[in-house]
Parts: structure tokens; sequence; C-alpha cells
């Protein structure tokens, strides 16, 4: 590995002289660098005192934010380094501890060894997200492979931020936080939190050395574990997940059209002051026949956890509709009350003990974790 003048530096002359003697190139593979650049496209040099120190860089913001730094750009082209680049990749990594921190906090009390959900009895949110990361997983692979860690890094801080963090954990805020902690739906979305967690520590422990290390330190362990996460290798996809994920991945897509399309309704219905957060909607979908058939595949309860509502009915659309045509929404004000444990409106809200308007969904959960009515006193 050089800078691009060794092409015809020592790279050449190697070169010449390996073939002559031995028939062959005397390196495996070749790996040249672009030069450093200031902010105005200048070459950094001693002169110009524009350069850029990476050791008071790691002193002042830490190691990591210059590996990211590093992964950040294609290093086989000319790249600009500054104090401004080294603050973005600094409120990347807070995005992506921040992520690794939730990961870690959800799987509070979980034992893989005796908890985990078998692939086959995942909820089908979970399923798909188990496929999404099985992707992630194939392409960064190859992307090492390819010396590209650019793309490493791009897909990995795209994952955690918009996949994780703006989907998926927050879809599974209301069955992480309101359904009982050793209920399989519950068990079922730890399963895959931890399944994700362990592969993508395992993809960005060569850039995120020391962060890796910590989230190691905290992840619940499986017997035989390395104790390192640098001792360990890299995930195989098909242990992430075993089935081909391309039709599924390609089902899913479609799913997440529809959401937009429901999302696009609920705020024409927001801003029109007929209701405020989703859990407040109810909305009936009426869909061609493909799309039918896609979205009966999920359960109303699950379906209502994916679009973010308090109900949803999916009903067939006039025999004119096209097979390809889009979904069309209705939105309408939730029946019911709304829970004040889980925040969902439903019709069997009752009063629990001392709580008000509990449905019964989380009145079996508070039952399950033991969490009793107290019985009146008998008459004296």
């Amino acid at each position: 590995m050089e800078g691009g003048d060794q092409h015809r530096g020592w790279f050449h002359s190697s070169l010449l002289t390996s073939v002559a003697l031995r028939g062959r190139a005397p390196y495996s593979h070749v790996a040249t660098a672009g030069w450093t650049l200031d902010e105005q496209g200048r070459a950094m040099s001693k002169s110009l005192g524009n350069g850029v120190d990476p050791v008071d860089i790691a002193n002042r913001m830490g190691g990591e934010i210059v590996r990211l730094w590093v992964a950040s750009v294609d290093f086989r082209e000319d790249m600009a380094a500054s104090e401004n680049l080294m603050q973005r990749c600094a409120e990347t990594y807070k995005k992506l501890r921040n992520t690794f921190r939730f990961l870690l906090g959800n799987l509070s009390g979980f034992d893989p060894a005796h908890d985990r959900v078998p692939e086959a009895e995942l909820l089908p949110l979970d399923r798909y997200m188990l496929a999404r990361t099985r992707e992630l997983t194939e392409k960064i692979l190859g992307w090492y492979e390819g010396f590209e860690f650019h793309r490493v890094y791009q897909a990995g801080n795209e994952f955690a931020v918009v996949d994780l963090s703006n989907f998926y954990l927050d879809v599974l805020k209301d069955r992480m936080y309101t359904f009982a902690p050793t209920s399989k739906e519950r068990r079922s979305a730890q399963t895959v939190l931890w399944q994700i967690t362990e592969t993508l520590v395992r993809l960005v422990a060569p850039i995120m050395t020391f962060t890796s290390d910590e989230v190691w330190e905290h992840l619940p362990a499986v017997k035989g574990r390395e104790a390192s996460v640098h001792l360990a290798l890299f995930p195989k996809p098909n242990e992430i997940f075993s089935e081909d994920s391309a039709e599924l991945l390609e089902e899913w897509k479609r799913l997440f059209a529809v959401r937009d399309e429901v999302f696009a309704e609920i705020e024409v219905q927001r801003k029109d002051g007929q209701i405020g957060k989703g859990t407040e909607a109810r909305i009936d979908i009426l869909a061609n026949f493909n799309d039918k058939a896609l979205l009966d595949k999920l359960p109303k309860e699950e379906l209502a956890e994916f679009l973010n509502v308090s109900a949803v009915n999916v009903v067939a659309g006039s025999e004119e509709d096209h097979i390809e045509s889009a979904p069309h929404v209705l939105v309408y004000r939730a029946y019911g009350t709304k829970c004040n444990r889980c925040w969902r409106f439903t019709e069997d809200t009752a009063d629990y003990g001392i709580w008000h308007d509990v449905c019964g969904r989380c009145r079996s959960a508070l039952r399950e974790m033991g969490v009793e009515v107290p019985q009146p006193e008998a008459a004296q």
C-alpha cells in the first residue's frame, strides 16, 4: 500500500524485477492511496501549515473519531480532512453509540441460551429485520474484501439510523415497554435485537475498535463465546437468517409502500385536526388483490403495530381496481378509550386496582408480571 505516485516508482520497478526473476508479480494486492487535502482542495504541507494532526484530534475527540473519518472516505481518491469533517464524524459516532446503548438496554433480562425464540416462530416484522441484517452482512463482507471501507461506513450508519432508530426500534417500543417481560412477542423482539447487535458489533469492530469491545462486554453471551470481539470471526449470513431473503425483502418493500400511503393520509387528518398521534386513528385499507393477500399475512395486531395505529381493517377494493393500483386509505378516529398504560385506544379498558382505564392486553401483562389487584378487606 502506497501513494499513487508509486505506480511509476517501486510498484513498477519491483514488478519488472519479479517478473524477470520469478515470472510473477511480487505482491498479491496493490492498494494506492490518494492525497490528503484541506477544505480548499490544497494538498497538505508543512510550508502551508494547513495540516490536521490526527494525534491532536484523537486526544481531543477520541481515536474512534479518526478511524471513523478514515473509513468514511474512499482512500483511493484524494480526500479532504479538517476539523469540521472530524466534528461531523463525532456526531455520527454519537448516533452509532446511542443505537448500541438502546439495543443493550432492551436486552436486559434476556438470556439467549434460554429465552431465544426459534427463527420459524419469530413474528413477521422480526423475521424481516433478520432478513435485512443478513442482506447488510452479505454486502459488508464483500466490501471489506474489496477494501471499500467507505461503503461499510455508509451502510452501517444508514442501517443504524434509518432501519433501526427511525423504524424498528421505534415500532418496537410498544412491545418492549408494555408486554409482559417473558411474553413470546417480547422475547421474539429481544431475540432479533440480540442477533442484530451480535452481528453489527462484529461488522464494525475493525473501525470502532474500543466501542465494539465495550458493547461486547455488556452483550448477553452464549457459552463458549470469545472474550473479545476482536477474537471473534465475522458473522456468516446463513447463521443470521437461514432462508433466502430475496422474496421476503421484496414483499416488505411493498408493505413499506403501503405504509407510506397510510402515513400520508394520517398526516392529512392530523393537519385538519381530526387526530393527534397515530394511535388515535383506526384505518380501513382498500387494497387490490395482491396487496390484500400480502397485508393479510400479518395478524391485525401486528399490522397495527407496523402502521402505528390503534386498529386496522383490510378490505378488497372494487373489481375495477387495477392489480397494481395504489391502496385507498380511510382514516377515522379510533373507537373506545385511551389505555393509560400503552396509549392505544380500545373498547375493553377497565380499572385495574389503583389504575384507571387499562386495556385487556395490559391487564393480562400486569397479571403475568405478578401485579395483583388488591382484594377489598372483609367487612367487620
